[in-house]
């Protein structure tokens, strides 16, 4: 179904509500509800693509109308509000109060990383960006924190920002499991960007024990890593 020209109001969403109902797998509502299970909003087993496409097709219309109506009942509803935040065609800092409540809700590492993924960064906004990531990479919540470090790792891993991102991961109390795993995650990336500043930032960074343990993990099992480079790293490993 197509919602470009929706008029949203509470039928419109009841029916767009169906369509996600009639999209649910059985078998994938069972995996997602052994891979998310931190998700607070009942699992229909809808497979994402599905959800990005009606996304995709609510994006061309009324999304300020569609985000009067939406709920978060299930947490299909909650991933397709991330995409039509995240495909709504806007500048960033325009529609930046809106990412910010969206994130304030978020309570599974599925929706925070597709999220991130979904969003379009253009190059003139990566400043703006870096500023929120450093904001939110200290805030209190273990899901506003990884999204600060996803958000860096998707999008701001390059030049002229890779310092300002070790220092980010460097700052950030990565004691939350979910934290740890994105911090981690992030420094693998890094790796494969600029290897000699990641080996020199594992030497000598702030990372806690199980943190770095899993940066290295996430080296070792990196196919963009060569054997030797491999073998070095597992060398860094602390006692």
């Amino acid at each position: 179904m197509e919602y470009a020209n929706t008029i949203w109001d509470e039928s419109a969403y009841k029916a767009l509500v169906a369509e996600l109902k009639s999209l649910a797998e059985p078998g994938y509502k069972a995996f997602q509800e052994r891979l998310c299970t931190t998700s607070k909003a009942e699992i229909l087993g809808v497979r994402s693509p599905y959800v990005k496409k009606i996304a995709k097709s609510v994006a061309k219309g009324d999304v300020s109308g569609f985000l009067s109506v939406c709920e978060t009942t299930y947490y299909e509803e909650v991933l397709l509000k991330a995409f039509v935040i995240a495909f709504w065609r806007c500048p960033l800092s325009e529609k930046w109060a809106t990412v910010e409540a969206f994130v304030t809700g978020i309570d599974n590492w599925a929706v925070c990383d597709g999220f991130c993924a979904a969003l379009k960064i253009r190059e003139n906004e990566q400043a703006f960006l870096l500023e929120q990531c450093e904001k939110y990479s200290q805030k209190a919540g273990e899901y506003d924190r990884r999204f600060a470090l996803v958000m860096l790792m998707d999008h701001l891993l390059s030049e002229p920002y890779l310092d300002a991102a070790f220092e980010i991961v460097a700052k950030t109390d990565c004691a939350p499991y979910y934290v740890s795993m994105a911090a981690a995650w992030c420094v693998s990336v890094l790796f494969v960007r600029d290897k000699e500043k990641t080996l020199a930032f594992l030497k000598t960074s702030a990372l806690d024990n199980q943190t770095h343990r899993r940066a290295i993990q996430k080296i070792v099992e990196s196919n963009r890593v060569t054997a030797e480079d491999k073998a070095f790293v597992r060398t860094l490993r602390r006692a």
